[in-house]
């Protein structure tokens, strides 16, 4: 078994900063993907308000192998994000609270 088996979550970095618009507008798609649980976001904010995206993190449903999803996500990304970008699969998030979390009372499920 291959050491990326355990993980279930997928982080595809686009190779520039994506406008707030069409970063949702892609996060949609990709939450109507069978076989993604969930999409996070991730970017700067700048002074007007506004936010840039600079990657997407996808949770990976059970019964699910992230390169099941990897392969339906290709044909929305290559559409998107024409410049390129990049997709690893691992653990990108905190798979259990810390004692900061606890510490400031950010207990998880």
């Amino acid at each position: 078994m291959s050491q990326q088996a355990h993980f279930r979550e997928i982080e595809v970095m686009p190779r520039r900063l994506m406008s707030d618009k069409k970063a949702m507008d892609l996060a949609a798609i990709m939450r109507d993907t069978e076989g993604v649980e969930e999409v996070l976001t991730h970017g700067p904010r700048f002074s007007g308000g506004g936010r840039l995206t600079g990657r997407f993190i996808i949770v990976v449903k059970s019964g699910f192998t992230p390169e099941d999803v990897i392969a339906k996500l290709k044909p929305v990304c290559d559409q998107s994000m024409p410049y390129g970008y990049d997709v690893r699969v691992g653990q990108f998030t905190k798979p259990r609270p810390t004692v900061k979390d606890y510490l400031r009372g950010l207990k998880g499920e």
